[in-house]
């Protein structure tokens, strides 16, 4: 489950906090306020960052050094956390750039 959230998850997440921010805009400029805006993102922005780190422990638990004659699932496990921790490191990533703006910008411009 680890590998997963990482892998599908925190895409999923980053592409649903946009979303999200598009549909609060409105309200946002209204109110006068980024709260909204900067809520969705920081809640994109803290899942993405756990999702990469439980990657990061599932890669660290399975990729012990293998005698020469490893089995390959065991190396399949290992690069698969691997690469869901790539993904939830980019994940995160993008979400933190798509957040700066809001720090600097007016939802009303």
């Amino acid at each position: 489950m680890k590998t997963w959230l990482g892998l599908l998850a925190a895409p999923t997440v980053v592409l649903g906090a946009q979303s999200a921010d598009y549909m609060l805009v409105q309200f946002a400029c209204r109110w006068g306020t980024p709260a909204p805006l900067c809520a969705v993102s920081a809640l994109g922005f803290v899942f993405s960052a756990i999702a990469t780190i439980a990657a990061f422990n599932r890669w660290r638990a399975t990729s012990a050094p293998f005698p020469a004659s490893y089995d390959a699932r065991n190396a399949r496990t290992a690069s698969l956390a691997l690469a869901a921790m790539v993904v939830g490191a980019l994940c995160t990533l993008i979400q933190l750039t798509m957040w700066f703006p809001q720090w600097l910008l007016s939802p009303c411009l």
